[in-house]
């Protein structure tokens, strides 16, 4: 009898998780053993335009910037391809944002912010709106899953790095604790969600689940599940509220 897929990935997310994370530390481990000891230099601060037409300029490299690490990754993707593509001069990619480093943390860090306002929007139309925590859950499952389906390429090439730099993947770690702070603070108002007196932990692990997941489909793309696929964000919802004990 062929078993569901959200009582697949309830079953193997957490020991793909852990695997996931002891290779990837042992990876990190290797590379630092064998990257020379430098000196850290602080990046510098990007200039900001002051003018529309200067913004414009900036946000169109950081959109180039984008394109090719979707394409190529962070190492295959230099300053001088990124002035190439834009048709502008080096000295001047460089005069906007002081390195290399720090343009490829601009790009990243303006992902970061779309997919604030975008998850503020669904927050207001969607769980704030919602009938029940059931509701609520599910707007929030499927906006993560979009979200990477979204972004994967980008995603995909800052879990590369962080290989190399854990510090690099903070930022996204720190908003995707937000995000779950939020959702516990909005399930807080429904009565039914509260007869677990542990829910708020069996959230947490809930979506550490579907994170660690995720993003393990990220590193090993192609496998047996796509993310366009529609009907992954509902399966994924349902192994959640099964987990939960809020669905049979």
């Amino acid at each position: 009898m062929q078993v569901p897929i959200h009582e697949l990935v309830v079953r193997n997310a957490r020991t793909e998780h852990h695997k996931c994370r002891r290779d990837f530390d042992l990876m990190a481990k290797r590379k630092a053993q064998k990257a020379p000891k430098t000196t850290a230099i602080k990046a510098a601060a990007v200039r900001e335009p002051a003018q529309a037409r200067s913004r414009a300029s900036m946000e169109s490299l950081l959109d180039i910037g984008r394109r090719l690490i979707e394409e190529r990754g962070i190492d295959d993707c230099s300053m001088t391809d990124v002035a190439a593509a834009a048709g502008s001069s080096i000295g001047s990619l460089y005069f906007r944002f002081g390195n290399r480093e720090r343009f490829v943390s601009e790009v990243m860090q303006r992902q970061i912010d779309a997919a604030k306002t975008d998850f503020e929007r669904v927050r207001s139309n969607q769980i704030a709106a919602a009938n029940s925590p059931t509701e609520a859950i599910l707007a929030a499952v499927k906006w993560f899953v979009g979200s990477f389906a979204q972004n994967r390429g980008l995603l995909r090439a800052q879990l590369r790095r962080t290989l190399e730099s854990p510090d690099v993947w903070r930022p996204f770690q720190d908003f995707a604790r937000h995000i779950v702070d939020t959702l516990i603070e909005d399930l807080e108002a429904y009565p039914e969600i509260q007869r677990d007196p542990e829910w708020r932990f069996h959230l947490r692990v809930a979506m550490q689940m579907l994170l660690g997941t995720l993003n393990n489909i990220l590193i090993n793309e192609p496998g047996p599940l796509d993310l366009a696929d529609p009907r992954a964000a509902e399966e994924f919802g349902l192994a959640v509220l099964r987990y939960l004990r809020l669905q049979e």
